[in-house]
């Protein structure tokens, strides 16, 4: 979720998201300041409304702007009441962070050894994809409440202007042109169809929770999508 936080349409998974880019800046070899707060914020936000862990979370760094490989020097720590906790980098670049309101509270930072610009750190969110091709509306869905509680946690008095879940975008295991069935409880089916990129866009409603959605073939992942 490397997206603009508030566009007018966008992927919210692998997007929700909030990315922490570094700005472009002199070349200094000195350990630089990120308030642990700022980078915490959703993750906290999220974990506050989500008790079923619908969602998950991925701290990643990526090379700079203009830049194709990381720092073969590159630390990342976190220095928590004058003690230092350093950073595991794992697989896909993903950063071992721990996520904790105490933490947070209590004014930890998050330092790393490169300059401005040099790296970017962004977060992502994946919601729980079910398994299966058959379900209820409510369990494919289940990630759009969560999503919106936690916006409206974070918003604040600001909560009215939040954006909303609008739809999702459903990505399939298989190749080719998917479909989706939506069957409501005594109703008739209403079918909708993946695109050219074999994305199928359903929209969210809440009113078709009970409904029975049959796929044409199993999920690989969805997004959120949010206006």
């Amino acid at each position: 979720m490397t997206s603009p936080v508030y566009p007018g349409r966008r992927r919210i998974l692998p997007v929700l998201a909030a990315a922490l880019a570094l700005p472009a800046g002199p070349v200094l070899a000195e350990w630089r300041d990120i308030p642990y707060a700022d980078v915490t914020r959703m993750p906290l936000g999220l974990a506050a409304v989500d008790p079923a862990h619908v969602f998950t979370y991925r701290f990643l760094v990526q090379p700079g702007k203009g830049e194709t490989t990381l720092p073969a020097d590159l630390q990342l720590r976190l220095q928590v009441a004058g003690q230092v906790h350093p950073l595991a980098i794992g697989a896909e670049n993903r950063v071992d962070m721990p996520i904790r309101k105490d933490w947070a509270d209590s004014g930890a930072t998050l330092q790393l050894n490169q300059p401005k610009g040099r790296v970017n750190l962004s977060l992502s969110f994946d919601a729980r994809t079910p398994p299966g091709t058959r379900m209820r509306y409510a369990q494919l869905a289940e990630s759009g409440p969560v999503l919106e509680r936690g916006i409206r946690e974070m918003a604040g008095m600001m909560r009215l202007f939040a954006p909303k879940v609008r739809s999702f975008d459903l990505r399939f295991a298989l190749p080719g042109p998917q479909m989706l069935t939506l069957t409501p409880p005594g109703g008739k089916p209403t079918v909708w169809k993946s695109d050219a990129r074999g994305v199928l866009n359903l929209p969210w409603n809440a009113a078709w929770s009970p409904a029975e959605v049959v796929l044409s073939a199993p999920l690989k992942g969805l997004d959120p999508i949010m206006k």
